[in-house]
């Protein structure tokens, strides 16, 4: 179920209804039976995936926290970690590195037929795996006590509004909200309503105006030119942007209804000076639980591998995006970029210069060219992201075609859009304004008159 469309438009309200009148010890029946539809709407079969996955993490924290030595502990964290990552690895993974092999063998020649399986991602398996993994970690390194009562913690793992793509949520921050019952206040209400409506502009505004521009664009490399290119690769990057923070803010939106509080998956991740604050303020719920969980153990296990370590995080963040090479590259590309940015940063005699008013604004540009250049791989495969790269460097010019062209008028348009996302960062973080019920009067109007009626899927619904 797509949160924009009118089956969503109908699911919240009734879900709010019945929340509400449904006595307070019996909520987490009804939110993890909505839960669980929300998810069949899709393709019911694949929720046995995600039930196997919380039985399994269910009874190893449990055990884990009865275990009397550390042997046994890790024998269920291993338990908890082989399906998860196993379940993901045969879905996701499975046919990539089957391929890979082949053409590998291939080049000794090695001829081996590898078995293409006809396989179906399960929709949110990336974030549902790692937000029940998460709660086995902490139980395993005695952060959190295992959560005795399997309905609440099925309902953490599967809780709508972040379902499909996250936040990626916490055991120790989720679980309580959802047993507390604390109910929303009128602030809540009115940050619901103006969070929700900001997830709605940005997706079905922005992202899916942009959408059918990017997409042809880029459906014929290299036939345009380099600066099409270029405004084409920061349109992709706005798009990406508005389509993942929509899903965050409509998400989040949606749970504050029922006086839950999702932590922010996004806070102005362009106006940062290095891809260091960048990444912490990007798709916050990824990269913290990769710090947590892969980043600084590994770094405390082998701190003379900083560099190494840093580069291989960002190869595992980009692989977790998908399996192929573009993401690989995605991943690699920030990885060295941000080795570089940190070697630089450490050069003393430089710091007072870099640290000037003038400098810090060009480092702000420089910064957000390097997030939109990376997005070139993220939107393409590896031989057309390269294309692109090449007309950009080698092909930028604007000629009198351009401007007589479909494209240019069309790129106008698109810059637009772009200026209307950019508008929303100077929105407070509170979603507090000063005469709230004009700001929903201007969302409904604009949403309304400039709203895309294509019910594109969201991007991220595909890891």
């Amino acid at each position: 179920m797509l949160f924009n469309s009118v089956d969503y438009l109908l699911f919240l309200p009734l879900v709010l209804v019945l929340y509400h009148l449904i006595p307070k010890g019996y909520r987490w029946v009804m939110l993890l039976v909505v839960s669980y539809y929300f998810y069949m709407c899709w393709k019911p079969f694949f929720a046995v995936f995600m039930l196997i996955s919380t039985l399994v993490d269910y009874w190893a924290a449990m055990l884990m926290e009865d275990a009397k030595d550390q042997r046994t502990k890790r024998r269920y964290m291993a338990a908890s970690l082989v399906v998860n990552l196993g379940l993901l690895f045969f879905f996701k993974y499975m046919n990539f590195f089957a391929y890979n092999t082949e053409v590998l063998l291939g080049k000794f020649n090695v001829f081996y037929d590898s078995p293409v399986l006809d396989i179906i991602l399960p929709l949110g398996i990336s974030f549902y795996t790692f937000q029940s993994l998460s709660y086995t970690f902490d139980v395993y390194k005695g952060k959190d006590k295992a959560e005795r009562h399997f309905g609440y913690f099925a309902l953490y793992v599967c809780y709508f509004p972040q379902l499909v793509a996250g936040p990626i949520e916490r055991a120790g921050h989720l679980i309580p909200q959802l047993r507390n019952n604390v109910p929303a206040t009128k602030d809540d209400i009115k940050y619901a309503i103006n969070k929700i409506l900001l997830g709605f502009f940005k997706k079905v505004v922005v992202a899916d105006n942009l959408a059918p521009f990017v997409n042809q664009l880029y459906s014929n490399v290299p036939s345009a030119s380099g600066l099409q290119y270029a405004i084409a690769a920061v349109l992709f990057t706005v798009q990406l942007f508005c389509d993942f923070s929509g899903y965050t803010d409509i998400a989040m939106g949606s749970a504050r209804l029922m006086g839950v509080r999702l932590m922010d998956n996004f806070n102005r991740p362009f106006l940062t000076t290095n891809l260091n604050a960048s990444w912490a303020r990007w798709h916050i719920s990824l990269t913290t639980w990769i710090g947590d969980y892969v980043y600084r153990p590994w770094i405390r296990s082998s701190p003379g591998k900083a560099w190494i370590i840093t580069i291989c995080t960002f190869v595992l963040i980009g692989f977790w995006h998908g399996p192929t090479w573009n993401f690989v590259m995605f991943g690699l590309f920030h990885g060295i970029a941000m080795v570089l940015q940190r070697m630089y940063i450490r050069i003393k005699p430089l710091q007072p210069f870099n640290n000037s008013a003038p400098m810090r604004v060009f480092w702000t540009v420089w910064n957000s060219s390097l997030i939109i250049f990376s997005c070139i791989f993220f939107r393409n495969n590896v031989t057309d992201a390269f294309a692109v790269i090449q007309h950009i460097f080698t092909d930028f010019r604007l000629s009198m075609a351009d401007l007589r062209s479909g494209y240019f008028a069309e790129m106008v348009m698109g810059l637009f859009f772009a200026a209307l996302a950019v508008a929303t960062t100077l929105f407070p973080r509170s979603m507090r304004f000063k005469y709230d019920n004009v700001y929903v009067v201007c969302m409904l109007v604009v949403i309304f008159a400039f709203g895309s009626d294509a019910r594109n899927q969201f991007i991220y619904f595909q890891f």
